[in-house]
């Protein structure tokens, strides 16, 4: 009676196809959801994306940035999240801002896991909930789409532009890559898809064409193809140009993208400066441990890959190229991993895919039997990792679930950003201990101005010499010229500190009758400038 029950459910909720996105989002949603049960945040950009949300819904799009002076965004400020911002004014408009946001990114994520499963499906993956399954349980990923950030929403539409551009829908085409500009600042990546898009094809256009006897016959495939590409080039380019043109930022979001995407993902001070942590390479070993089941899954996949070579399509070269691209930008900046880590796993779905297109499972099965009741060794390499899976899934959870319990408090800094509110001036500049902590300040204190803050080469691409005088009077370096490069340089009436990572700048304060204690709640002081 049970198995009936089981079959009836399961036949009708595939046969209502949105039964099983419905589910996916359920499952996600719950899976995810004891990640946000902590009122705190694993990233304090965070705290910044809220407040902007915040002022989005108090006064519109948010047209300067002053809070921020010595940075190249006091004067060329761009909103290159600015659909993530809009998305989140409903939710801090109807709950508590930081818990809104806190829901709204637990929807996103839950989302991204369905566009996922969606898009195997377009894309005629056999067992596509089985593929979907495994990033779902993938921490690393995960993790990423869990951020209060812009991620989640970056992937979803990544995937669907990717879709797009596998079945050659330019006018969808040239609307998402508009969109996507007004999304992400990820948005030269639409491009890189196009371009191996194209490259994925080549090896079958040029072999019919260029290599076949029949040339001649041929030639003119070969001219519909280079056509194709450069309507599809030309439709991305001209998207995502209109998106930078048709923009409230234009003409300066030119600037803040020059240097967003030029001088920090592409040069990337990291050897001169202090850079987060989401630019920094991501190790293989530390790949390897975090995204053990995807890669188990890769070298099942790569080898039916290997094994199918010669019967090999556009769709699969493709996915492979994009995997090897996007790993070599993971190794770069591990803020790349959320897009390598679906790549390898849409790859290997696609893989196994067509493997099955042309050889007959049972048979197959029948033969991988033998091999293995003859081959002791490969059974046991193939029973151990299989055995593994279960704890490495567990290990990986509750891993997160320690990462996010110590996350950063929804009230840190709350108290003396109050006091600062309160006691200051509108637009007094606090000199403040470190870079990270702008969010929180700003969050609770947009009364006041701040030296750095979101990215240390912001700071840095504006002025070096000031950066570098920021550097040392934070790291306890300069002790005897505090005083007038503090009120001289950086015109600040306050200095922030945090005692528990600023312990040493804090001494050179202490006693220097030039700056006077104000406040002070044994985690963090201010000192008024006299």
């Amino acid at each position: 009676m049970l198995k009936n029950l089981y079959l009836t459910v399961k036949k009708e909720t595939f046969e209502k196809k949105w039964l099983v996105y419905i589910l996916f989002f359920i499952t996600a949603f719950y899976f995810f959801y004891f990640l946000h049960t902590m009122p705190k945040f694993t990233d304090p950009d965070s705290f910044y994306h809220t407040k902007i949300a915040v002022l989005m819904r108090d006064q519109g799009i948010i047209k300067s940035f002053p809070y921020l002076p010595y940075t190249i965004l006091n004067e060329n400020f761009a909103d290159h999240h600015l659909l993530y911002h809009i998305a989140l004014v409903p939710f801090v408009m109807f709950l508590p801002p930081l818990y809104g946001v806190k829901f709204a990114t637990l929807i996103f994520a839950s989302l991204t896991i369905v566009v996922f499963y969606w898009f195997l499906k377009k894309i005629g993956v056999r067992g596509a909930w089985f593929f979907t399954a495994i990033l779902m349980v993938d921490s690393s990923f995960v993790f990423r789409i869990n951020l209060a950030k812009a991620q989640a929403l970056a992937i979803s539409m990544f995937f669907i532009v990717y879709y797009l551009i596998v079945k050659k829908k330019l006018l969808h085409i040239f609307f998402f890559s508009f969109f996507y500009v007004w999304l992400y600042g990820g948005w030269p990546l639409i491009l890189v898809l196009a371009f191996i898009d194209i490259l994925s094809r080549a090896p079958e256009i040029f072999e019919k064409s260029i290599l076949s006897r029949h040339y001649y016959i041929h030639k003119n495939t070969l001219k519909e193809k280079i056509r194709s590409d450069f309507k599809l080039i030309a439709v991305v380019a001209g998207g995502l140009v209109s998106g930078i043109i048709i923009n409230p930022y234009f003409p300066k979001n030119l600037i803040f993208y020059w240097n967003q995407i030029v001088k920090i993902a592409v040069v990337n001070y990291k050897s001169a400066i202090g850079v987060g942590g989401e630019w920094s390479a991501y190790k293989p070993l530390e790949l390897i441990t975090n995204s053990s089941v995807a890669l188990i899954l890769l070298i099942i996949a790569g080898t039916f890959f290997i094994m199918n070579f010669k019967r090999k399509n556009a769709l699969t070269m493709n996915l492979f190229l994009s995997m090897v691209v996007f790993f070599i930008l993971a190794m770069k900046s591990r803020r790349n991993l959320e897009y390598f880590v679906p790549l390898v796993i849409a790859f290997s779905s696609v893989a196994l895919t067509s493997f099955l297109e042309y050889y007959d499972v049972k048979t197959f099965l029948k033969d991988v039997k033998i091999f293995l009741r003859e081959q002791k060794f490969f059974l046991i390499a193939l029973i151990i990792p299989a055995l593994m899976i279960p704890y490495i899934i567990t290990r990986d959870y509750f891993s997160m679930m320690n990462f996010y319990e110590n996350g950063i408090e929804f009230d840190k800094y709350e108290a003396p950003m109050e006091w600062l509110r309160e006691n200051s001036a509108a637009g007094t500049i606090v000199f403040h201990s470190d870079w990270d902590e702008f969010p929180m300040l700003f969050y609770y204190n947009s009364n006041n101005y701040y030296i750095v803050g979101l990215d240390t080469r912001f700071m840095y691409a504006k002025n070096p010499e000031l950066y570098t005088k920021w550097d040392a009077i934070t790291t306890a370096k300069e002790k005897e010229n505090i005083y007038p490069i503090i009120k001289n340089d950086f015109k600040a009436k306050y200095v922030f500190i945090d005692l528990k990572r600023h312990e040493e700048m804090d001494k050179n304060f202490m006693d220097n009758f030039k700056f006077k204690e104000v406040f002070d709640d044994k985690k963090t002081k201010i000192y008024e400038v006299l």
